[in-house]
């Protein structure tokens, strides 16, 4: 039984009943899309302040998708998109008010991207982060902050975590500022 919360784990086999909390080695990795490559980044913490230094290589205002994939307490899945660009300030503060929801709680995923510059970092379920565009200024923060390049691959079996004592988080987010919901896509899941 695990003492803490946290959203991403792994276990022995589909049988097991002990998840172990599963952390990636500070990675960052060049992956070719159906579009544009991207970077993935898989950081052994920190998950939000790394967003966060990403975020300031790029020009505001932002956009902020929360994606809303296991809904948990009364809520509806989907996409919700910030009904207005946020400024620099603005969108930090949406990142650390919420940070241990989106660090130790796997039922989303939460979308920044620069409206000028169209560049995009996605942090997912399984503590990776994603970014689109400026590839070359993100690796040299990676670079920088002493991430090293390597396959990252995702721990077999795994599990998501959704953790009840989030789930007034969850009702908090999206009673935020003005979202605009739409339907999940095939890919968010």
């Amino acid at each position: 039984m695990r003492s803490e919360n946290f959203k991403f784990g792994t276990v022995r086999d589909e049988h097991d009943t002990e998840v172990k909390r599963f952390s990636f080695p500070n990675l960052w990795n060049i992956e070719k899309t159906s579009g544009p490559e991207r970077l993935v980044i898989a950081p052994e913490a920190g998950h939000v302040d790394l967003l966060i230094e990403l975020s300031r290589t790029l020009p505001e205002p932002f956009g902020i998708l929360y994606v809303l994939v296991v809904p948990r307490g009364g809520n509806e899945e989907g996409r919700y998109q910030s009904d207005a660009p946020a400024n620099r300030s603005v969108t930090e503060s949406f990142l650390n008010e919420f940070r241990d929801f989106f660090e130790n709680d796997a039922r989303h995923h939460v979308w920044i991207f620069s409206l000028p510059s169209r560049a995009m970092l996605v942090y997912d379920n399984h503590n990776v982060i994603y970014a689109y565009g400026e590839l070359e200024k993100f690796k040299q923060l990676l670079d920088a902050k002493g991430f090293r390049q390597g396959e990252i691959n995702l721990p077999e079996p795994h599990v998501h975590l959704y953790n009840p004592s989030f789930d007034g988080e969850e009702t908090r987010i999206l009673s935020t500022a003005g979202w605009k919901k739409f339907p999940l896509l095939e890919s968010d899941y």
